[in-house]
């Protein structure tokens, strides 16, 4: 029976690291973006940060286009500040910091203080990155049973995974692969915003986001690092969703100023009313992308960088 259970365990051991070999095999999409942020040695001189709206809306081949700038979009789906927080630590740890670091702040999102971590099985194959795990598992503790334990991390690994990694060992590219550059998700496949009634709701700074973009701030001041904030579009500029948006707009820009950075609210842009332009209420798909990426390198060369816009 022991004997069994031994080779039982190590089979699984050895087949945990085929499956994640063949993740970290990849050279494009969503994995071959974390093994850039969590395993590479990147100079990169500008990150995006914050959740899948960052992700999606800042088009980093269009930004180093506009500002000769070298960036990456560090930006992760469902990613709070804590989430956040730790993505860039993990990256900072084998990397050099940027020179700017532009921190997109989800102003509808901050009452929630969640103990999700969004498809964290993605994150399985970087648990063997100490800083990673450590910050993980502050939001889940389940993390360092997922890094030792395969009988606990098999389970919930998924055909996704499965089938990304036979795809990473026969180096035949996902459907979406293409679909990713430098970090940024070109939103294309989804259709665009329809009619969606919603309930206008209160929002604000829950303790535990607010002490982490605290943190933020400050490991970019630690790395001399020009952090700015900023809110990119959201449909109807969020006064469909939102009761009290100017409040919580103005406690940013005290927060901004508390800290001596600089926060803009590019929430309502005017093409904010665009339908075609989104997904849903919170996401651009590329069109929108396109346009607000081009109004944000207008921005960014002449009031964050003073650089000429080419």
């Amino acid at each position: 029976m022991i004997t069994y259970f031994l080779i039982t365990t190590a089979l699984l051991y050895g087949l945990r690291q085929l499956h994640y070999k063949g993740l970290l095999k990849q050279t494009a999409g969503y994995y071959d973006k974390y093994n850039t942020a969590f395993f590479k040695n990147n100079n990169f001189n500008t990150l995006f940060l914050g959740s899948s709206r960052a992700e999606m809306h800042y088009d980093t081949k269009l930004f180093d286009s506009l500002t000769g700038l070298n960036s990456f979009n560090l930006s992760l789906a469902g990613a709070n500040p804590q989430i956040a927080f730790a993505a860039l630590k993990t990256y900072l740890h084998k990397s050099k910091a940027p020179k700017y670091l532009i921190y997109e702040v989800d102003y509808h999102y901050l009452k929630y203080k969640s103990s999700e971590i969004k498809e964290f099985n993605n994150y399985f194959p970087y648990l063997s990155e100490p800083e990673l795990r450590g910050q993980l598992s502050k939001v889940d503790a389940r993390m360092d049973h997922f890094y030792y334990n395969p009988y606990y991390s098999f389970p919930y690994t998924g055909f996704k995974n499965l089938s990304t990694s036979m795809h990473g060992w026969l180096n035949i590219p996902n459907r979406t692969d293409s679909f990713y550059y430098k970090g940024y998700l070109n939103e294309s496949l989804r259709p665009s915003l329809v009619f969606n009634r919603v309930t206008p709701c209160y929002t604000f700074f829950n303790v535990n986001d607010r002490a982490y973009l605290d943190s933020i701030i400050t490991i970019c001041k630690q790395n001399k690092t020009k952090i700015t904030l900023v809110s990119s579009p959201i449909f109807a500029g969020g006064k469909v969703d939102l009761k009290n948006k100017d409040q919580i707009i103005a406690q940013l820009h005290n927060i901004a100023k508390i800290n001596n950075i600089s926060f803009y609210d590019l929430s309502s842009l005017s093409f904010c009313n665009n339908r075609k332009l989104f997904i849903d209420h919170y996401h651009l798909n590329y069109l929108g992308a396109t346009k607000f990426t081009t109004c944000f390198c207008s921005l960014f060369n002449n009031k964050i960088a003073t650089i000429s816009l080419k």
